[in-house]
This record gives C-alpha cells, sequence and structure tokens, in this order.
C-alpha cells in the first residue's frame, strides 16, 4: 500500500503549482482608443436621434415657439433661429440622408471599437484604414475654415493622426515578434 501524507494525498506524487492567476486585463492603447469609439458611437447616436428629432414638423414649431420667448438681443436666440432656418431650408431628404450617414458611420465605429477592445488584428488594421481615410478631409477642412474656427478641426485632426500612429507602430511591432525566431 502507498504512504498517504497528513493532506490526505499520496506521498509518492508530486506537489502540484497551485494554478497560475488570470492578469487582469490592462487597459493600454488599443482599450483607450476603444473606449474612444465607443464614446463617438455614443455622440453619432446622439447626433442621428436628434436629426431624426428635425424631421418632426411638430418639433420645429415648438423650436420656433421658444425662441420667440428669448430676448431679441440674446446670442443664444440668433444662433438657434439661424440653425433651424438652416435646418428647414435642408428638407426632409437631406435630413434622411444624413441619418442614414450617420447610422452606418455609427456601425463602422462600433465595429472598430469591438475589435480593438477585444483586441483583434483585423479592427487594428480596419480602424487605420478607417481613421487615416479622414484625415486628408480634416486637413482640406483646416485649410477652408477661418482662422478663429480650427481648433475643433485640429483637435480632431491631432487625435486620428495619433491614433493612427500609434496603430500602424502597434501592428508592426506584432508583426516583427511573430516573426523573431524563438530564442533558445
Amino acid at each position: 500500500m502507498s504512504e498517504v501524507t497528513a493532506a490526505g494525498k499520496p506521498a509518492s506524487a508530486p506537489e502540484s503549482a497551485p494554478a497560475p492567476r488570470r492578469k487582469p486585463r490592462k487597459i493600454d492603447g488599443l482599450r483607450i482608443i476603444a473606449l474612444f469609439k465607443f464614446l463617438k458611437a455614443l455622440l453619432l447616436i446622439a447626433t442621428g436621434y436628434g436629426a431624426h428629432k428635425l424631421l418632426d414638423t411638430q418639433m420645429l414649431e415648438r423650436l420656433s415657439n421658444w425662441t420667440s420667448t428669448l430676448s431679441d438681443d440674446h446670442l443664444e436666440r440668433k444662433l438657434i433661429e439661424r440653425a433651424l432656418d438652416w435646418v428647414q431650408n435642408l428638407g426632409a431628404q437631406r435630413i434622411q440622408i444624413f441619418i442614414a450617414v450617420t447610422v452606418v458611420y455609427t456601425l463602422v465605429v462600433l465595429v472598430e471599437g469591438i475589435g480593438l477592445w477585444m483586441r483583434k488584428t483585423w479592427a487594428e488594421w480596419l480602424t487605420v484604414i478607417f481613421t487615416a481615410s479622414l484625415v486628408p478631409f480634416e486637413l482640406f477642412e483646416l485649410l477652408k475654415r477661418p482662422p478663429g474656427h480650427r481648433l475643433p478641426i485640429f483637435a480632431t485632426f491631432c487625435v486620428n493622426l495619433l491614433i493612427v500612429i500609434y496603430l500602424v507602430a502597434f501592428i508592426r511591432r506584432q508583426q516583427k515578434q511573430m516573426h523573431a525566431p524563438a530564442s533558445c
């Protein structure tokens, strides 16, 4: 018969090492970009919903009535009236096209965010391609806008450029690690 230790295990059985703890998922560059994409998707959903509400003529009428209660010399009233005039001149078809484009772009941003959160290589490439494709338009807007109105476009340009640079460097690092010879 075999010997039994105080713990009730056979003496000949080697003590097994405790199972290694699972590392908690850390927040790194990919996860930060994914969180940024999720925030962007929320803003796009709100924008699409707001644009959808602009199709309601009763809503536009209520907004017009509300702005008429503001005093004539307030900047807010003038801005809201200009915005309402602009929206009414757009027409329902253009607003519907805007909503459709917003929905499609929101889906792309969500797919990027989910893929990056799950650390999928295809999401890294997709994000690089889509984000880099926006850079020329942002540069054009930077050149076209008057000097006092460039800050938001410049900030967007910088964030998108940083995302592209980070992801390209990340992808290259991953490829080097995959193709590096195994050390003995």
